[in-house]
């Protein structure tokens, strides 16, 4: 009698400790299945879309998640969310690594800006140094410059590709131009501010030096 009474509790305990969430996940049940679950109060909003969310991105991979619970499908979205982040800040990390590496081998300096026209041309004009702060000379290098407000806001990005040569050690000085268009926000903004209202910031993105090596 005992036994037959201990039983009889276990299955009663089990089956109270039973939710929605527990039930295992089928297209043909979806929606009734998320009607119970979402009626049992057991789901936060949060985890409600991640669960929706994961659903749908596994019907578009064409993944079955047919013999899996609700709770179990919520852990796997968990889990990859968990590690999609860890590999963006692990990727955010390298890059700056490789930015400070390259950086501190050339550093750039914006020391003079200037409009032009010229038969009918518009032109903003930058003039900018490039310091070789290596013991290797350079052939030639690109990246990209932002030229930013007081506040780190971009104005205006440019792409650089340079092929004369930088000693080591040594400075070199040119100066470039992109053509102004009055319509364009950027160009009127840079057009109309001052050297000492200006920031620049250097993204190097490969140095090739003299010997054939190169740095990116």
């Amino acid at each position: 009698m005992k036994k037959t009474l201990l039983i009889i509790v276990v299955v009663v305990l089990t089956f109270s400790c039973s939710t929605p969430l527990d039930k295992k996940y089928s297209e043909e049940t979806f929606t009734t299945d998320a009607k119970e679950i979402k009626e049992s109060g057991k789901l936060s909003d949060e985890d409600a879309l991640v669960m929706a969310g994961w659903i749908m991105r596994s019907k578009l991979k064409g993944e079955d998640l047919e013999g899996k619970s609700y709770n179990e499908i919520i852990m796997d979205a968990k889990d990859y969310k968990k590690e999609q982040v860890l590999l963006a800040e692990k990727a955010k990390l390298e890059e700056e690594e490789r930015r400070a590496r390259l950086g501190a081998a050339l550093t750039v300096a914006m020391y003079e800006k200037g409009y032009r026209e010229h038969r009918y041309e518009k032109y903003l004009t930058y003039s900018l140094a490039f310091e070789n702060k290596t013991d290797q000379n350079i052939r030639a290098f690109k990246g990209t410059i932002s030229i930013q407000d007081l506040f780190d806001t971009e104005i205006k990005s440019i792409s650089l590709t340079i092929d004369d040569p930088i000693n080591a050690g040594e400075t070199f000085k040119g100066t470039y131009t992109s053509d102004y268009n009055r319509f364009m926000d950027e160009d009127t903004r840079l057009k109309n501010k001052d050297m000492d209202d200006l920031k620049v910031i250097w993204t190097p993105e490969k140095i090739i030096f003299i010997d054939g090596t190169t740095l990116e």
